[in-house]
């Protein structure tokens, strides 16, 4: 396994509270200014939501509350008035609630209507072997290993690198992911040239950490996400769409030196960030649960008394009124 450096940044340059992620540091904000709004007046603000301090864009006066590669909102942590107080915001979507495990947020119907963020917290495992034993218990980590020594031995040893910066990693990863969003009729990101500069950007300062998995020099997988306040979490993966690797799972196979990457660096958690995908699940410990925060659109908060409505009609048996008259 390649080692480099964890690549990090001290956010105490930031005013007022400490972000929970990197989605509400000063620099990550600028830099969605710089990229993805140039000509207009862009700063960065503090929100009050619900009670709780939320870091955003403003763009033209506006906050952005739904912005380019920005997963999910979480509130400032030990926020403190400076110079000025935060300004109101009615709602937010897309943010943190909290964090619950994995198996009850998938069988909770409380949480039904929800997104989730699946993360695995490296505190339940006082060893790697640990962790590897609740994969085990999941009965998927066997077939990964074989394929992995298959994989290992058609390539004559494979090659991990933590933060991989070579020319060929960031145009590679644009060209298979948009070709697997053809694929699959989804919107192409990394058309948009204001995409695919972002993520140079990203790089460039230090912000990203791009993954990846080699044989014989050719690249095979590949992952770009953030390290941030000991949380490694991640926005693309992408890996070769030669049918002749189709049977090694390398989407897989790149995520095993991460996370044993991440635990032996001695992070809090390893954050697939949003979205229940089947692949997520499997390593998962936990999920964020995620929803709007604030006083939701008046559609929203209709659709909701509606879905209680009926849930109320059908706890009572066939007759709705039987209850009430007493039968």
């Amino acid at each position: 396994m390649t080692r480099q450096a964890t690549l990090e940044f001290d956010p105490s340059s930031l005013t007022g509270g400490e972000p929970s992620n990197l989605y509400a540091t000063r620099e990550f904000l600028e830099l969605l200014a710089e990229c993805f709004f140039p000509a207009r007046s862009c700063r960065v603000e503090d929100y009050l939501v619900d009670g709780e301090v939320f870091r955003l864009l403003s763009v033209d006066g506006r906050p952005l509350t739904t912005a380019p590669w920005v997963d999910m909102h979480e509130p400032l942590v030990g926020w403190q008035q400076d110079r000025s107080p935060p300004q109101p915001l009615r709602r937010l979507p897309k943010v943190s609630h909290g964090i619950v495990p994995i198996d009850d947020f998938r069988t909770d119907p409380s949480w039904q209507g929800w997104s989730g963020g699946p993360t695995v917290f490296w505190r339940d495992f006082p060893q790697w072997s640990d962790y590897l034993n609740l994969l085990r218990s999941r009965r998927v980590l066997a077939d990964d290993q074989r394929r992995r020594r298959r994989l290992d031995e058609s390539l004559g040893g494979l090659q991990y690198t933590a933060n991989d910066v070579a020319d060929d990693v960031l145009a590679t990863c644009f060209a298979w992911k948009s070709a697997r969003d053809r694929e699959l009729g989804r919107n192409v990101l990394f058309a948009r040239d204001e995409n695919q500069a972002f993520f140079r950007a990203l790089q460039r300062r230090g912000l990203m950490r791009a993954s990846t998995l080699r044989g014989k020099g050719q690249l095979l997988a590949m992952w770009l996400g953030w390290v941030y306040q000991g949380r490694w979490s991640g926005w693309v993966t992408a890996y070769n769409p030669d049918p002749a690797f189709g049977k090694y799972s390398l989407g897989r196979q790149i995520i095993y030196p991460m996370l044993e990457e991440s635990y032996r660096a001695g992070h809090q958690e390893f954050d697939f960030s949003i979205g229940m995908e089947p692949y997520k699940l499997f390593f998962a410990t936990h999920a964020r649960t995620i929803a709007i925060r604030g006083r939701p659109l008046l559609k929203e908060r209709l659709r909701k008394i509606a879905r209680h409505v009926r849930r109320g009609l059908q706890a009572l048996s066939l007759n709705p009124f039987s209850e009430i008259l007493g039968g």
